[in-house]
């Protein structure tokens, strides 16, 4: 089994960079609102494959029919981490570029396809997206929707710490869906998952993630140094400090 990684190669910021985050934005084609239901990264390199950052199996490998070109060229993968099912999309791929095929099973790191700009899009990018549950589906809201950056770095420092992560493991998974709002969330930020955050809480990534956001070692559970620097974190932004990580915390975070 390989190991989580990241849909582009190499370092964000350096090889690649995110040029518009999931959540609420104005469509750059209809100049409408609308939410954003994945992230949009830009890569320099040409060509730029478009990898899978995580095992599954192919379900979708086409181009969109959709009114206005849609996805363009896209693959649908279905993942299962830690127990929890996932579908990651990437999408506006180069004509003629993908390489996978449905029903094909594929370990990280498999070239999908290049990087380009068909379908509904203004200029050669990947529009990524992480959906949680059994089956796809589509929100004008974002539900079930993540973001996929900070879900994969988290994950793949959960694996550092952990071993690579099982597909079979019933533990909790990272981060549970949760739109991330606004068009100024930190790039990189991770979603809130709807549950709350505590002390005595194992290592999950979602725990890891808020110990490195809060320079703490992250190597183990949600302990008493980490309840303590949740207390410090929470006195300092004037919200309530009892250690329990929820929406307010959370967002304070990123």
């Amino acid at each position: 089994m390989a190991k989580a990684q990241q849909a582009i190669d190499g370092k964000q910021g350096k090889d690649w960079k995110i040029t518009s985050i999931m959540g609420n934005r104005i469509h750059p084609v209809t100049k409408a609102p609308k939410h954003h239901n994945g992230t949009d990264i830009w890569a320099p390199a040409e060509p730029c494959w478009i990898e899978a950052p995580f095992d599954g199996v192919v379900t979708e490998a086409k181009k969109s029919t959709a009114a206005g070109g849609g996805f363009g060229n896209y693959v649908m993968i279905h993942h299962k981490i830690n127990g929890e099912q996932y579908t990651t999309l990437f999408a506006h791929m180069q004509d003629d570029s993908i390489k996978v095929k449905v029903g094909q099973k594929i370990e990280a790191g498999t070239p999908l396809g290049k990087m380009g700009t068909t379908g509904m899009s203004t200029g050669k990018h990947l529009h990524w997206e992480l959906h949680k549950g059994k089956k796809y589906e589509w929100s004008a809201t974002g539900l079930n929707f993540i973001e996929p950056v900070a879900f994969f770095d988290a994950l793949i420092k959960y694996e550092a710490i952990n071993g690579t992560a099982k597909d079979q493991t019933p533990v909790d998974a990272p981060p549970s869906p949760a739109p991330v709002h606004g068009k100024t969330t930190k790039s990189g930020a991770m979603a809130y998952g709807g549950k709350l955050l505590k002390q005595g809480e194992p290592q999950t990534p979602d725990v890891v993630y808020l110990q490195d956001k809060l320079g703490v070692s992250p190597n183990g559970p949600f302990g008493p140094k980490t309840h303590a620097a949740v207390v410090a974190f929470q006195k300092k932004h004037k919200l309530t400090a009892d250690g329990i990580v929820g929406p307010k915390t959370w967002s304070k975070l990123n």
